[in-house]
């Protein structure tokens, strides 16, 4: 069984997307709730696969919560749901460790789908996000735009630390992980943008 937490503060889509995934073979809804400190409060220990959550919330926010989330437990899964579109947002919530960010007018069937991707290794975001994580690093006019939009969720939060100017094991304690495994996203990263340095990385995409 899957086992999902959904924590938005619309009373209406939260009962929606409870009672859908509810009457879903193979997902159980553990906790559904209106804020990140409800959640908290009833999570204690319970196993979670995936955390579904809004961003603007009362008290801590989406993004606070997705930190914690991640702190306490690096295996459970988080898919932002929001209507918030700004590039700030999206990438606030990558850094923070959300493995997906899907918009509010993704129909429920979208949504199903991107946990499923989420869960198999992969990661989830509407088209119009999507884009606009691929325009922040494509300067107008780059031929590598094929290689950015193969990049993982989790390369581009490795990106963004990188254009930071974090080091690899920075980097690797931010985001839970090996630092061989944030050496081989770099490795990856590299390739697909077709750079041989961290420094051609960083000039070439900084202003994209």
């Amino acid at each position: 069984m899957i086992q999902i937490a959904i924590i938005e503060d619309n009373g209406s889509i939260r009962n929606v997307m409870k009672d859908f995934f509810t009457g879903e073979p193979g997902y159980e809804v553990l906790l559904a709730c209106d804020s990140f400190e409800a959640f908290y409060r009833r999570w204690q220990d319970k196993p979670l696969d995936i955390v579904l959550c809004d961003i603007g919330l009362p008290g801590k926010s989406g993004i606070e919560a997705v930190w914690i989330i991640k702190d306490h437990s690096p295996r459970t899964q988080v898919m932002m749901f929001t209507v918030f579109e700004e590039k700030e947002k999206i990438f606030q919530s990558l850094c923070a460790g959300a493995s997906g960010y899907m918009l509010k007018s993704a129909s429920l069937d979208e949504i199903k789908s991107g946990i499923q991707e989420i869960l198999e290794g992969g990661a989830a975001m509407s088209p119009k996000i999507a884009r606009k994580v691929i325009g922040f690093f494509n300067r107008k006019g780059s031929s590598n735009e094929g290689g950015l939009s193969k990049l993982t969720a989790r390369e581009i939060e490795v990106l963004s630390f990188l254009e930071q100017g974090l080091t690899n094991k920075a980097i690797a304690g931010k985001i839970f992980l090996s630092v061989d495994t944030v050496k081989f996203h770099v490795k990856n990263i590299y390739l697909r943008l077709q750079v041989n340095s961290r420094a051609e990385l960083i000039a070439k995409y900084r202003n994209g």
